[in-house]
């Protein structure tokens, strides 16, 4: 198994549908409450990604690319915007009609993430179901995090593989709340991590 990290600048149109047809497992309210499936988000992601300013934007993305696959992909953004109405434009770019739900996870997550959000934060990390296990997250978080001081994410408080690998990478968890879920649908817990590059001793 050869692994390799590429920059989201090097992808092509097709492969870009492919990272965003990946992204799309990394949340179980988020992605289908803005999407309604991965095949829509896979067809709409490389028109969100030509927003050089955008969380998507190729500048912000790393991908995995395991013989010759896509098999994981890791989105980072730094003050990045949302407008609204960025998602209906990507999804009249590709021809297809806005799902019912998109507003809601537009305004309430991605644009809200937009506003709050300061500094380097991860928004999403993700492993093809079929290279899990392979330490092809481990990479691309340690690719992601070199160069960087502190680092913010929000990750699901009922995925405990996912919790274990950023505490691995040197991430804490700094506060649990209740975060984003689809229209009518409880609240879901979530816990904040912070991850902040460790001091060099000098003896």
């Amino acid at each position: 198994m050869k692994t390799k990290i590429i920059d989201g600048k090097d992808l092509s149109a097709a492969e870009l549908a492919e990272t965003g047809r990946l992204l799309y497992l990394t949340d179980p309210e988020i992605y289908p409450t803005a999407f309604a499936s991965a095949e829509n988000m896979g067809k709409v992601f490389p028109f969100l990604a030509a927003k050089e300013t955008g969380m998507f934007s190729p500048r912000n993305v790393l991908v995995a690319r395991c013989d010759g696959e896509i098999a994981g992909a890791l989105v980072g953004c730094n003050a990045n915007e949302w407008k609204k109405g960025d998602l209906a434009e990507a999804f009249s770019k590709a021809d297809l009609p806005l799902p019912r739900s998109a507003e809601d996870a537009e305004e309430n997550y991605f644009a809200y993430e937009a506003t709050h959000e300061k500094g380097d934060y991860l928004l999403c990390l993700v492993t093809s179901p079929s290279h899990r296990g392979k330490g092809i997250a481990t990479s691309l978080l340690a690719r992601y995090l070199k160069g960087k001081n502190e680092v913010s994410l929000e990750c699901l408080a009922d995925n405990p593989a996912a919790i274990k690998l950023y505490e691995k990478a040197g991430f804490e968890t700094v506060s649990r709340y209740e975060g984003y879920s689809s229209p009518g649908t409880p609240l879901v817990p979530v816990v904040r991590m912070v991850w902040k590059k460790p001091l060099v001793t000098v003896l």
